[in-house]
């Protein structure tokens, strides 16, 4: 019986390549969706709202306020009032 064949790798490689592609797909799912920095008051901002507003130095105003969170891979951006 051969352990180490062509076949046994595929099979393993296809069992990691199915299990990555798992855990892809619940780590980006909705229930981990970013919520807002505070719970009232803010709305969904898209990333040119914000770019602008930081250029024209508005990311604070009498207003308010606009935030960005979540990782350097993955942003959201939020107006806060």
């Amino acid at each position: 019986m051969d352990c180490g064949g062509p076949a046994v790798l595929m099979t393993h490689g296809a069992c990691i390549a199915v299990l990555a592609s798992i855990l892809v797909g619940f780590s980006s799912s909705p229930v981990n969706a970013q919520q807002p920095p505070w719970q009232q008051g803010c709305r969904v901002a898209s990333k040119t709202e914000y770019n602008a507003a930081k250029r024209q130095g508005l990311l604070t105003n009498r207003f308010g306020t606009y935030v960005r969170t979540g990782r350097f891979w993955r942003r959201y951006y939020w107006y806060c009032r």
